[in-house]
């Protein structure tokens, strides 16, 4: 039973059945959870902040991903490029608009005071000696040993249990997508909007 980051790392050495990789099943699960991060979009990931915006700029939370949403009480923030965003700095009010860089998040007009309410896609919290399961690694353990199996395939020449591993870790992928629009939106089918005058 998967159940921990030991029980993990035990399932993959089991699994490639190699003495001389399994020592090496930590860095696979690592680069898994790399490729998780990039490719899965769960309600869980989701998480929201609250930042008092008293300048130009505040750090990014440490395990974020990409933003869901930003606003203030005046509404929504509008995304800006950093070339745009110069020319609303200067500009007075609660700020209407951000840009996203040096690993935080800029707000303009820049010498307003507000409220930031922050929604956004955190990273998975990586597997650790401190951090020894996740919401994941609960949900899907078959997720992670699949792709931590995948990414042994440099060590791994021409064996054939890569390309069944790869499937496995794709359908995987599959199923928590569609698991993750369910727990977002619910079974039943989403009802088109309809604008009445």
């Amino acid at each position: 039973m998967i159940a921990d980051r030991n029980s993990l790392i035990a399932a993959v050495g089991d699994w490639l059945d190699r003495d001389d990789l399994a020592a090496r099943a930590g860095t696979f699960i690592q680069l898994a959870e790399a490729r998780l991060n990039r490719l899965l979009d769960d309600p869980e990931m989701e998480v929201t902040a609250t930042y008092s915006a008293d300048g130009d700029w505040t750090p990014l939370p440490e395990d974020f991903g990409s933003m869901v949403s930003i606003s203030t009480g005046n509404g929504s923030l509008q995304a800006t490029g950093p070339v745009e965003f110069a020319s609303y700095r200067s500009i007075g009010g609660t700020p209407r608009r951000y840009s996203i860089y040096d690993g935080g998040i800029g707000f303009a007009p820049t010498n307003a005071s507000a409220t930031i309410a922050l929604v956004y896609k955190r990273r998975l919290p990586a597997l650790s000696e401190s951090t020894p399961t996740n919401w994941l690694l609960t949900l899907a353990p078959d997720a992670y040993l699949y792709g931590a199996l995948v990414q042994a395939e440099g060590f791994l020449a021409e064996d054939d249990r890569v390309a069944g591993w790869k499937a496995m870790f794709d359908e995987a992928i599959g199923e928590l997508r569609g698991d993750a629009d369910k727990r977002r939106w619910g079974s039943g089918p989403i009802a088109p909007r309809i604008n009445r005058p």
